[in-house]
């Protein structure tokens, strides 16, 4: 009887969802430090823009931002799902060159978006994603590259920047957490 009342409350303790993402003010990353710039909430989502320390902090008008997005996932939607939307997404953007893969519990995504003709550098992103017990979280990396972008530098070179961008995040411990 004992153990049974003991696994109850053990399996009721596990469906208890906790209350909300609790995210830092500021980040180190790549040897800078961001500072939060815009915090921006839509239903169940949150996207948090990190801007460099000492910048203009225009969520508008930015070279480097690191960003969480945050979604508490009502829909229910797992890593490989997200994973799939993904490269859907992906395969519609014409020149765009997109890594979207799992490592473990993670969803993970190196991606060099083109010059356009209303945006006229390169952009660089690395992503890392997982399940919490509140929902999904995501940190993001963004580097637009206008004055490369000018040179028209072949993009094996920022392939090999964006490996070495992602290999960087994923030593960066996680920075959001679930509060109750």
């Amino acid at each position: 009887m004992r153990k049974i009342a003991l696994l109850s409350g053990l399996l009721t303790g596990c469906s208890v969802q906790y209350g909300q993402f609790a995210v830092p003010t500021e980040i180190q990353f790549a040897d800078k430090v961001f500072e939060m710039a815009s915090d921006n909430r839509l239903d169940e989502m949150r996207q948090i823009l990190y801007l460099p320390q000492g910048s203009a902090k225009n969520p508008d008008n930015w070279q480097q931002g690191f960003l969480i997005f945050l979604d508490r996932n009502a829909q229910g939607r797992t890593l490989t799902e997200r994973q799939t939307l993904r490269q859907q997404s992906f395969a519609k953007q014409p020149h765009t060159q997109a890594n979207v893969h799992l490592a473990g519990n993670e969803l993970r995504s190196q991606v060099l978006y083109p010059p356009t003709a209303r945006f006229h550098n390169y952009q660089l992103e690395v992503t890392r994603g997982r399940e919490f017990a509140c929902g999904f979280g995501q940190m993001q990396f963004a580097d637009k590259r206008s004055d490369f972008a000018k040179n028209r530098q072949q993009p094996t070179v920022y392939l090999r920047i964006l490996e070495e961008l992602a290999q960087r995040l994923a030593q960066l411990p996680w920075l959001m957490e679930c509060r109750k």
